[in-house]
């Protein structure tokens, strides 16, 4: 796993997807860490068509189980956007911290128009604060 050290720390990088409306894509890498503070990064290839937002959640895997956390909305901007996850106490008290991370595109306005609403690709780049 690739890191970025900047001011506030160092960034785990969780790997980079192209949204996709309506279908959850799972990041490649796994967040190790304990820590809450996520940063989101988006590539668009055209700010001005783009319609849509983000929905980000974490799911918590372990040897017999897998469960998904609260999903939280996102949206994308041409600066990096920081928000928290936190992963909840009961999960930390039992040692669960190792948590993939999901995206899902939805459109954030309805069409005047009867058809399919033109939108942007968007490409979403996630990384975790380690330090």
């Amino acid at each position: 796993m690739t890191t970025v050290t900047d001011d506030i720390g160092v960034w785990n990088n969780l790997g980079t997807v192209e949204a996709v409306k309506k279908q959850w894509i799972k990041l490649p890498n796994t967040a190790t860490g304990a820590n809450a503070t996520i940063r989101a990064s988006f590539i668009c290839n055209d700010w001005t068509k783009l319609s849509s937002y983000v929905l980000v959640r974490p799911r918590y895997k372990t040897a017999n189980s897998d469960q998904t956390g609260n999903a939280i909305r996102v949206y994308p901007s041409s600066t990096p956007v920081i928000f928290e996850v936190p992963i909840p106490q009961d999960l930390q008290e039992r040692s669960v911290y190792f948590r993939d991370f999901e995206v899902y595109k939805t459109s954030r306005r309805r069409s005047r128009y009867i058809g399919v609403t033109p939108d942007a690709n968007l490409q979403v780049k996630l990384e975790e604060l380690w330090g």
